[in-house]
């Protein structure tokens, strides 16, 4: 039986939607031959999922992990490139440890009903999701030049790209709670189809 460890914080543990309704459940639906573990934890930061990283993941040695966080980092004004600096970190030792990584670029965050906390942080979101692919970039290069190819080279899932051109044709309300941060089951659902078919990849 594969199995894959879901780390993130509360858009991975799904908070504010009913059992069933959070794209985890969805895909251990989907693929009920394996094994999906939610370490999704409200209010986590990468620099939290990283200091976990080694107990609830590594030491676990689970086939695939995907990461999903950085939006709580936010609060506390970390910078990008410490941001980055704790994504890499995690998908090395990923790497490392052959697991194979996937990373799920962060969501945008709805400019009308988003928390006051976050309403102006839509800049440094986008920045965070181009620090991502600099990073897929950089990881991709350096396997294919140490082995020819990519083993357990990362995976990208690009959200971002898929909550704006749902948006562009329905708005982004539809796709969060009221907070306008926390995913509807819409939103959750979105994820998923960005998701399965990467998971379906890999576990075959």
């Amino acid at each position: 039986m594969k199995q894959i460890a879901l780390l993130g914080d509360s858009l991975t543990a799904g908070w504010g939607l009913e059992k069933g309704q959070n794209w985890s459940d969805a895909l251990a639906s989907t693929f009920a031959g394996s094994q999906f573990i939610n370490l999704g934890i409200p209010g986590d930061t990468t620099t939290g999922m990283m200091s976990r990283f080694q107990q609830q993941v590594i030491d676990q040695q689970p086939d695939v992990v995907v990461i999903f966080g950085g939006l709580n980092d936010l609060n506390w004004d970390a910078p990008i490139n410490e941001i980055a600096c704790n994504y890499n970190a995690m998908i090395a030792q990923a790497q490392h440890h052959q697991i194979q990584p996937v990373v799920i670029i962060t969501s945008p965050i709805d400019p009308v009903g988003s928390l006051p906390l976050f309403a102006h942080q839509q800049a440094t979101v986008t920045r965070i999701r181009d620090a991502i692919e600099a990073l897929s970039t950089e990881h991709s290069k350096r396997l294919v030049t140490m082995y020819g190819h990519g083993p357990f080279g990362m995976e990208v899932v690009d959200i971002y790209q898929a909550f704006e051109a749902y948006a562009r044709e329905h708005g982004h309300t539809a796709l969060y709670q009221n907070d306008g941060i926390h995913l509807s089951a819409i939103g959750a659902n979105v994820i998923f189809e960005q998701l399965q078919g990467v998971i379906a990849k890999l576990i075959s």
